[in-house]
């Protein structure tokens, strides 16, 4: 009976050996890591100025992205529909690349517009991403060559750009 046990035990041994394949187990032990993707963050710029009630019908100005913020370059040079978003309902806004500084990344020429003109307050949002690991602070985005515009298409004095810098990830969704 004991040898019949033993050889029982040995014919269970020898039959959980190897599948015989030549591959191996897939990831050959290694741990897939996911690469982190690009966080999504917005831009937005706003407008001030001594009377709350004074009416823009136009903005104009340049914006210098740090190398870490973007936003999709395609042929053509001008920015991709829904990127930058006007406030004002009704707006026209496009912009367009200008080209890259060494130390910043995208610069980007905008122009808003409004044939019924729109009051001070928030003018547009532009939609970026942020590379993985990284942080930027809105100090490192520059808004320059600020010009707002009355209906003839004379500049408005007085009327001071801001910007904001979100980070969100329920931005993605």
């Amino acid at each position: 009976m004991r040898v019949f046990f033993l050889l029982l035990l040995c014919s269970l041994i020898a039959g959980c050996g190897s599948s015989g394949s030549t591959g191996g187990s897939g990831t050959e032990g290694n741990v897939l890591v996911p690469q982190p993707a690009p966080a999504p963050a917005q831009v937005v710029i706003s407008t001030s100025g001594p009377a709350p009630d004074t009416v823009l019908y136009g903005a104009q100005f340049t914006l210098a992205l740090p190398k870490v913020l973007a936003v999709p370059d395609e042929a053509g040079n001008l920015l991709p529909t829904g990127v930058l978003q006007p406030a004002p309902s009704g707006s026209f806004a496009g912009a367009a690349f200008v080209g890259t500084v060494s130390d910043a990344g995208q610069v980007l020429q905008v122009n808003i517009s409004h044939p019924g003109g729109f009051t001070l307050g928030p003018l547009a949002t532009l939609n970026c991403t942020l590379a993985p690991g990284t942080g930027v602070a809105s100090s490192e985005i520059v808004l320059s060559g600020f010009s707002a515009r009355d209906s003839s298409g004379a500049p408005i004095a007085g009327i001071a750009p801001h910007l904001a810098l979100k980070r969100n990830e329920r931005l993605a969704e």
